[in-house]
């Protein structure tokens, strides 16, 4: 399950620099807009903690390897 601490997690429509505050600018309503955005920022932070996840596993086994001495090559 997805959690967003805050409504400083989400990007806002204001941010965007060439959007407008006008809904005719774009031609689609403006809750859809919302719902794409903030679906698009839930996929993003699921790819963001599975990037984390990847990078400790791989650091973790990097210094198994490092302590068993299994890295050669290095300098030494």
């Amino acid at each position: 399950m997805l959690t967003i601490r805050n409504s400083h997690h989400l990007r806002t429509l204001r941010h965007l620099k060439s959007f407008r505050a006008c809904p005719t600018a774009t031609g689609r309503s403006m809750w859809r807009v919302e719902v794409s955005r903030i679906y698009q920022e839930e996929v993003a932070l699921i790819n963001r903690e599975l990037r984390r996840r990847w990078l400790a596993a791989t650091w973790s086994s990097h210094a198994r390897a490092c302590r068993a001495g299994g890295q050669t090559g290095h300098g030494r």
